[in-house]
Formats: C-alpha cells, structure tokens, sequence
C-alpha cells in the first residue's frame, strides 16, 4: 500500500479513537419504543447533532481542529494524490477498491443493519438490537447531512469541469457518501463494543473511503472530510443511546 494510502487509513483510525467519548458526555436520549417515539428521538437526535457548537469542549475542539486541517492539506495536495493513487494504475489498488467499494453502498449498508436487526430480535439480545438499531439511525442522519452538504458545495469531480475540483460548481461529490456513511457506521460499533471494534471498523471504513479516491470518483480530500463528518455523525447519536450490558434481553 502506498504512502498516500497509508496516511488516510492512519488517519480515519487515529480520528475516530481521538473522539471517543466519555461516561461524562453522554446525553440518554429517550427510548424508541414505538415508531412515534422513533421518530421523536430521530429529530431530538438531529437537534442534537446541529447544535453541537453549543457544547463545546477541549478535546472536541482539538478534534475539529484536526479535521479542518487535514481536509485543508488534503485539498491542497489532491490533485498530487490523484496521479499518485489512480494515474500508477496498480493491480493491488483495483483489487483493494473492487472489495471494499460495495460495502459503503447505501443499499448494502442498509440491508446489513436490517439483517443484523433481525438477527438480534430472534436471539433476544438486546445489545445487538440497539447496535443496530443506533447504527441505521446514524446511517439516515449521514445520508441527509451527505445529501445536503453535495448540494451545498457543489464540488467538481476528478477529471470533471475544469479539473482542479473546484467547489462552488454545480457538480456535488463533496463529502463521500460512501466514506461517510461508513464512518458514522463505524463510530457506533466502535462505542458499542470498544478499541477492539474499533480497529476493525475503521479500517474498513477507511478503506472503502480509499476505493473512491483509487475508483477516481472522489477526491482523497472529499474522503477526509467524510470521514470527519462521518465520526461526528456516529459519535453524537451514540452518546444518546446507553449500550445495554451483553447479554440483555431485547425489548
């Protein structure tokens, strides 16, 4: 794997252990008992998550500070980063990014949280159903928050307009829908089952971020900054939700 490569996995792991949060931060949210109560705790939970600058604190402020850096960096660096990844044409880079890329597809994505769902409901195991259940509602936030944000920046693709990836040009690939959805994804395994979640399920998120930028459908800088997007999405919903002890009943 390459330098480049290596830096952005290296990154969306150290990113998503920085923001872990503690016992101190958490906000219970109320239970989705019913489909009514769902969709309130889906709305307090977008409430929530728009009005995080209204809870600031040092270690979130680092966090951010280190995103906004990176993304900075990477734009600066991306076209550098696209003939360095895409233009080399390496054999490894195709296979990594025909394994990994189906895996951020929202279809797929959502398909595997029903199934994970399910699966918990019928084995009565209440941390597995509200792993899942967390997990598809962090899935929905990411998907708006991606949708709005596309629209909002309007970026240019890789090899697209004017072919520096400029923003503001009716084009809409900034952040990764893929990348960010699977970091959201990834932050509430992680909180749910700790560092050893962790180390899997960054990696893999990173890696189908990394598919984009080597599928040259993605700038490595619209991958960084999902990433970010992503961790935040996936940690502000899941500090709303108490993890039930392993081996709870499901409700």
């Amino acid at each position: 794997m390459p330098t480049w490569d290596r830096l952005i996995v290296a990154f969306c792991l150290a990113a998503g252990l920085a923001g872990r949060t503690t016992a101190a931060e958490r906000t219970a949210a109320a239970p989705r008992a019913s489909l009514r109560e769902a969709f309130r705790t889906f709305t307090a939970d977008g409430r929530y998550l728009v009005t995080f600058p209204s809870r600031p604190t040092a270690k979130g402020a680092w966090v951010t500070a280190g995103v906004v850096a990176a993304t900075a960096l990477t734009i600066k660096r991306d076209q550098a980063i696209r003939d360095n990844i895409v233009a080399s044409d390496r054999p490894g880079a195709t296979r990594i990014a025909t394994k990994f890329e189906p895996l951020g597809r929202q279809e797929v994505e959502a398909a595997a949280l029903g199934i994970l769902y399910l699966a918990g409901r019928g084995a009565g195991n209440g941390r597995v159903v509200a792993t899942a259940a967390t997990s598809f509602e962090s899935y929905l936030w990411a998907s708006l928050i991606t949708s709005v944000s596309k629209a909002a920046f309007g970026r240019e693709r890789p090899g697209g307009g004017s072919g520096e990836g400029k923003f503001f040009a009716g084009d809409s690939i900034f952040p990764s829908g893929h990348t960010l959805r699977s970091f959201a994804i990834a932050s509430v395994l992680a909180d749910h089952y700790g560092v050893r979640a962790a180390f899997v399920a960054y990696p893999v998120a990173a890696l189908v971020g990394l598919s984009m930028v080597q599928e040259d459908r993605h700038w490595a800088s619209d991958v960084v900054a999902a990433a970010g997007l992503g961790i935040a999405i996936g940690r502000g919903i899941a500090t709303r939700h108490p993890v039930p002890a392993p081996g709870t009943a499901a409700s």
